[in-house]
């Protein structure tokens, strides 16, 4: 076997039981708190591969590569939630952590109402906010097709959620005579994040809904009478139809993959005569680097952490150069 290639792959199953919780399926009309009890179920599932190949090219160029590749599922089995009207607004049978939320269909138009019907066989329904709907409001699904939107159309069965599916470690690196160069990647998709507070509404702040800030971000994307694109990520600023607008739905819900160079190292080891007079075996100079570098679509925030209602202080850059001595 080539040992300049090593590998490993590892798969599990877990079958977890005896979970704490509150058993809400017991009626209220026992007149006291249901204690917590061990009834929870949830399975789990997935694999992690990983690889890495070094070799040499000549007397003095090596190299290597390397990368961990991890999938990890779960689906809860059992939870003991109050009775619902529908199966899809249930947590069990779905991931820990999906979000119950809307379903968005569109912005409204002049002729939504006939193009609703066509898509989903059904006459437009009752939104939200039962009048004064206008172009460029958010429009939801009916999905238990009762003609009305109200919370039992609320699904946990879009996107994904803050824990990825998916996590990826890559490093690379190089040395060539004194000189090192070793760098490490890090990665996640089938991940989500929901933006909230003032992400989602403008001018929103602690004590109301109209001193707020506004973001730049929502000039650039927000629906408006002069663009009214579908692909907008804002319905139309609204202030009284903002139960409608920014409620709970998959319209603020937003993927937060991302591909980061978490670290870049340059060193070189340094050869002076009076290295050995004074013991010194190695004399390392070295300059580093910390998140340097990253690949996303998620600008809410640090796309690697759970989403902050608000502006936070942006991820910083830490560069150290620092002075290894061996003796």
């Amino acid at each position: 076997m080539d040992d300049r290639l090593r590998t490993t792959f590892d798969y599990y199953r877990e079958h977890r039981t005896n979970i704490l919780l509150k058993d809400y399926t017991a009626p209220s009309i026992l007149g006291f708190t249901v204690p917590y009890t061990n009834q929870g179920i949830v399975n789990s599932w997935g694999w992690e591969l990983s690889a890495k190949w070094q070799d040499k090219i000549g007397k003095n160029f090596r190299y290597w590569a390397g990368v961990n590749l991890s999938y990890n599922q779960n689906k809860i089995m059992e939870e003991k939630e109050a009775p619902l009207n529908n199966d899809y607004q249930y947590a069990k049978g779905h991931r820990i952590g999906a979000r119950s939320m809307y379903q968005f269909a569109n912005f409204y138009y002049t002729g939504c109402e006939a193009d609703y019907k066509s898509k989903y066989g059904e006459d437009f329904p009752t939104q939200l906010v039962t009048t004064n709907i206008a172009p460029g409001d958010a429009v939801y699904v009916d999905l238990d097709k009762n003609g009305k939107i109200d919370e039992n159309d609320k699904t946990r069965g879009h996107g994904y959620t803050d824990d990825p599916e998916y996590l990826i470690g890559l490093n690379f690196g190089f040395k060539w005579k004194n000189l090192e160069v070793s760098s490490q990647w890090t990665g996640a998709w089938n991940v989500s994040r929901m933006i909230s507070d003032v992400f989602r509404q403008p001018f929103l702040n602690a004590s109301g809904s109209t001193e707020g800030g506004l973001l730049k971000y929502h000039l650039e994307h927000t629906w408006t009478v002069d663009n009214p694109s579908q692909s907008s990520y804002y319905p139309r600023a609204t202030w009284a139809n903002a139960a409608q607008n920014y409620a709970e739905s998959n319209l603020y819900e937003k993927d937060a993959k991302y591909l980061r160079l978490k670290t870049l190292q340059i060193a070189y080891d340094l050869n002076f005569p009076f290295m050995k007079k004074v013991g010194l075996s190695q004399m390392q100079l070295a300059l580093s680097g910390y998140n340097l570098l990253t690949f996303t679509s998620f600008v809410w925030g640090d796309p690697e952490t759970r989403a902050s209602s608000s502006p936070s202080y942006p991820l910083q850059k830490t560069y150290t150069l620092s002075l290894k001595l061996g003796f």
